[in-house]
């Protein structure tokens, strides 16, 4: 049970995660100096960290991931 319930919830803390980069990015601070935080950066990780979770919870479920069972095969 724990395998499908942590991966769900790292992918709701990583869709905030995009959320709150989004509304940062591209915006100056309160104090009017630059952000020290590169929420571009953090909006890919977030990115990959859902995309990662995605694959485990696919695999959790049953399906075959990875490039033996792809269509094109291993190249």
């Amino acid at each position: 049970m724990l395998d499908w319930i942590i991966p769900t919830i790292i992918i709701a803390v990583m869709a905030g995660g995009i959320y709150q980069a989004n509304r940062r990015m591209g915006k100056p601070r309160a104090d009017g100096r630059p952000n020290q935080v590169p929420w571009g950066f953090v909006m890919v990780f977030c990115a990959m960290g859902i995309f990662i979770s995605i694959v485990h919870l696919l695999n959790v479920f049953g399906l075959q991931t990875g490039p033996e069972h792809s269509l094109f095969g291993r190249f």
